[in-house]
């Protein structure tokens, strides 16, 4: 800022953060903890898990504007057992005007282990005969 003393530099900045923290807030979208959906985990000892995103998803707004509209998209990939809790399984894209303005990591809510034959086995004689089962 071109200022030699720390005392006034640093008055500046504090003035710069109370302008911009008085025109702008932040509105949280999603928490940690939001369940977007389910996602198979292939040969695990849990058939579905719940899909979460990694970190807590905000958006800015001024103040004393209309809150900005933004919607989201899922993008999940194949997962197969063992997993962990926390591991990434796909990519939240926070879309304003069809247009990305964030990505954010999906991962479970839960660990999942790799099932033995014998799971496997039963899981896949219970979905024939309820009808659960993909060709």
């Amino acid at each position: 800022m071109g200022v030699n003393d720390n005392k006034v530099r640093n008055a500046e900045i504090s003035e710069m953060l109370n302008f911009a923290f008085a025109q702008y807030e932040t509105e949280q979208l999603l928490s940690e903890n939001s369940i977007l959906g389910t996602i198979e985990i292939e040969k695990g000892t849990l058939k579905y898990v719940d899909v979460v995103p990694k970190e807590r998803v905000t958006v800015l707004n001024k103040k004393g504007d209309p809150k900005r509209t933004v919607t989201y998209e899922l993008e999940l990939g194949r997962v197969i057992a063992p997993i962990k809790k926390g591991d990434i399984v796909g990519q939240l894209l926070i879309k304003e005007n069809e247009k990305i303005i964030r990505e954010v990591g999906l991962t479970i809510n839960q660990s999942v282990a790799k099932a033995n034959f014998i799971q496997l086995y039963w899981r896949y004689l219970r979905d024939i005969f309820i009808g659960d089962i993909k060709i």
